[in-house]
């Protein structure tokens, strides 16, 4: 069955994380709770993504290391670089190469508003996997097909033909996509069409853009975004969710009915990070 293949020894996953690191980032992103920079954002989102990889596969065997039957490869793309964010620059790693890695804990101060439209400060504490970066251009076309060659490579690998299908999580603020399209949805078609014998891969799309209302969303239907949307075509990057993943969508999104496209934007770290609750089994654990 697609989607239902254990994360073992011998039937390896991998996660790639992208990271929007241009000038646009540098804007702040805030909505009714929340006001840091964009790049401040997407690096927390990316570093929450990779301490949950790291507790869950230490929880799924009940060690002090992590398991090494998850490849993990986070990018950066600015300027006109597509840069590895791993330790010695390595494109993909096993997990367990980041447990001799650790950041330290990093106390964080954020400004938040409350219901009564007040400043509050709070400070947050988290292991700073990725730091904050914003400079020059959105090299969107070089990251695409950066991704096309990982996933290609890593899927017609004989090793993975049978392991659960690459999972990528692109954390952007969607500027540009709009002009490009065309191009961007044909190279996206294009990363989703490669996949192994349980499924083709599936692409998650963060927005941090700063809110243009209130309402968040989160997996929502594709009818649920206008056509002329400004977002409308990173939204339609997304992949479609599997049939398995519906409770989760349901869940966080009540009002929206199938499909759902695996697509967040206006949300908070906090109402993001739900997205990593994807159901996927690690040998005899679920990570949901």
């Amino acid at each position: 069955m697609e989607y239902n293949q254990v994360i073992s020894q011998e039937h390896r996953g991998l996660f790639i994380i992208t990271i929007d690191q241009s000038g646009s980032m540098l804007e702040p992103f805030s909505n009714h709770s929340m006001i840091v920079s964009k790049s401040d954002i997407a690096a927390m989102i990316a570093s929450g993504i990779i301490e949950e990889l790291v507790l869950h596969t230490k929880q799924a065997f009940r060690l002090s290391d992590p398991c090494p039957y998850c490849d993990i490869c986070v990018l950066g793309y600015s300027k006109l670089d597509v840069a590895s964010l791993l330790p010695g620059g390595a494109l993909i790693l096993p997990i367990t190469a980041l447990n001799c890695e650790q950041p330290p804990i990093t106390n964080r101060t954020i400004e938040y508003i409350d219901n009564q439209n007040r400043l509050q400060l709070v400070t947050e504490s988290y292991r700073e996997w990725i730091t904050p970066k914003a400079t020059n251009i959105t090299p969107t076309e070089d990251m695409l097909n950066t991704i096309t060659t990982i996933v290609n490579e890593w899927c017609h690998n004989v090793s993975n033909r049978d392991s659960m299908p690459p999972i990528i999580f692109n954390i952007s603020d969607g500027v540009g996509y709009q002009e490009y399209r065309h191009q961007y949805l044909e190279l996206t078609d294009k990363i989703k069409s490669i996949g192994t014998n349980h499924g083709k891969t599936l692409l998650f799309n963060i927005c941090v853009e700063p809110c243009r209302n209130n309402n968040p969303l989160l997996f929502p239907n594709p009818d649920d975004l206008p056509a002329n949307h400004f977002l409308a075509p990173f939204a339609q990057m997304s992949s479609l969710l599997p049939e398995q993943f519906y409770p989760l969508a349901e869940k966080y999104n009540p009002n929206a009915k199938p499909p759902y496209l695996s697509f967040s934007y206006n949300a908070i770290a906090m109402q993001i990070l739900p997205m990593l609750n994807i159901v996927v089994k690690w040998d005899n654990w679920e990570f949901i």
